[in-house]
């Protein structure tokens, strides 16, 4: 789980600390505060892309073999199950490309009018050990490039650099590794020829990703550190959702396309433990919903399945296709296998997590999950609601300036005293008393329409 972030000059955030520790713990809960374009969803881009850093060369081999594999097959395939996995793998292909480097998950992040260093530092902790990795990115005539790589984390009994990867405006690459990384001294010859390949378009974490891939589970684990392996293990386990991209570890016994996919017949205990599942999640939270359920037809080796409901309306009750839903409630089914993620013990991410929802669902549910919670879960949002089911060390306010400086504050710090008599944080937020909030003057919509010509 994280215990901090740090940013310098990352998109819009100049010089920032989240600090989500609580003693020596992180917390399991964090709510991030803010007026409209203050930063928050920056805060959780850095978090997003780090889970998808890992990908980018395992992204970039996926697109070159799916393009040598399509260009290879036959034109004219007249089987509609083989015409339609060329055209999921095409879709996926062009899917990844954005995806498949580090810069281009990056390439936006660069604050603008700058030509200072761009740092972003996850602190972190795991099993009680606390570690950081760091990333710098730096500017070359107006061209980014990957600066500096680290990884500090548990070594025997102590912290210490795990490895460390450097490079000049040049492109020359300075490696260093602890001792203990790697075991057998031919894998540390492979992978310090794979950094000099690869390194800059993708991190050592995605180099040794590749690695991992290509080589069996014992050889891992008998030539690689296991505190690394703890690290690059947890930072795969993180789920997200964001308005551009959704990731989430796959929950045992779930479906991982839950309105509609298919699956081999083997497998097909997973529709049942869903239906259950998403029944025991829709059904508290809706009074007019009294089933979800899947239908199903089979093929020689599959099943097809596509998610239904149960609905009353005017007295009767009525059998619907979930895809006819509204946006709200297919929200709250994307929601659902990131809460179970949360729950069993995994760091969620998630931008604007009441973005479309009702106040009321979305208190309920936070409340609800706070009761079990395992993992970390962090969130954005405006709704002032959430205030009053969190304790005030969860929430957070990305305040800013009159001259433009941000920094994020945690509420039981700011608050001082006053909250010891006075319990209603989400008054006290929306008075203005932690800022964080916009000051709007009127819009003269008349005015506009007049200087445009009105309805000439």
């Amino acid at each position: 789980m994280f215990t901090a972030i740090r940013f310098e000059n990352y998109m819009s955030l100049k010089q920032l600390e989240l600090n989500i520790k609580k003693k020596d713990s992180p917390k399991k809960i964090v709510a991030i505060y803010g007026e409209n374009g203050s930063g928050k969803s920056n805060i959780i881009s850095a978090l997003t892309n780090l889970n998808l850093s890992l990908l980018t060369l395992r992204n970039q081999n996926f697109i070159t073999d799916t393009n040598e594999n399509l260009s290879s097959s036959e034109s004219d395939i007249g089987d509609y199950t083989a015409r339609k996995k060329q055209v999921d793998l095409m879709l996926r292909a062009f899917q990844s490309r954005k995806y498949a480097k580090i810069l281009s998950l990056f390439s936006d992040s660069y604050m603008l009018e700058t030509e200072e260093p761009m740092k972003i530092k996850y602190e972190f902790q795991i099993d009680g050990h606390n570690g950081y990795y760091e990333l710098i990115f730096k500017k070359n005539n107006g061209r980014v490039y990957l600066a500096k790589e680290k990884l500090n984390f548990l070594i025997n009994k102590s912290s210490g650099m795990l490895f460390e990867i450097n490079s000049n405006n040049e492109g020359e690459i300075v490696t260093k590794f602890s001792p203990s990384l790697f075991k057998a001294d031919d894998t540390k010859t492979v992978m310090e020829s794979n950094i000099a390949r690869f390194w800059g378009k993708h991190t050592f974490f995605a180099i040794f990703d590749d690695f991992e891939d290509s080589n069996n589970y014992s050889y891992i684990l008998e030539n690689i550190s296991h505190n690394f392996l703890r690290v690059i293990n947890n930072f795969r386990k993180i789920s997200f959702r964001t308005d551009d991209a959704m990731g989430s570890v796959q929950v045992a016994q779930v479906l991982s396309e839950l309105v509609k996919g298919s699956i081999y017949k083997n497998e097909s205990l997973k529709i049942d433990k869903t239906e259950k599942a998403l029944m025991k999640y829709f059904v508290p939270l809706y009074s007019d919903i009294e089933e979800i359920f899947y239908k199903r037809s089979s093929s020689e080796d599959e099943i097809d399945y596509e998610l239904y409901e149960k609905k009353r309306i005017n007295n009767e009750l009525i059998t619907i296709p979930f895809k006819f839903e509204s946006n709200g409630t297919k929200k709250l089914l994307n929601l659902f296998p990131l809460f179970l993620n949360a729950i069993s013990g995994q760091t969620v991410i998630i931008d604007e997590i009441d973005q479309g929802i009702h106040d009321l669902l979305i208190e309920r549910l936070i409340d609800n999950i706070q009761e079990d919670l395992k993992g970390q879960l962090i969130f954005t949002t405006h709704d002032t609601q959430i205030m009053q089911q969190l304790d005030v060390s969860c929430l957070y306010v990305l305040q800013i300036d009159s001259v433009g400086n941000k920094k994020i504050i945690n509420l039981s710090k700011a608050s001082q005293k006053n909250i010891a008599t006075n319990n209603n944080i989400q008054k006290l937020y929306l008075n203005g008393y932690f800022s964080g909030i916009p000051y709007v003057d009127d819009v003269d919509f008349g005015d506009i329409l007049e200087y445009l010509g009105g309805n000439e």
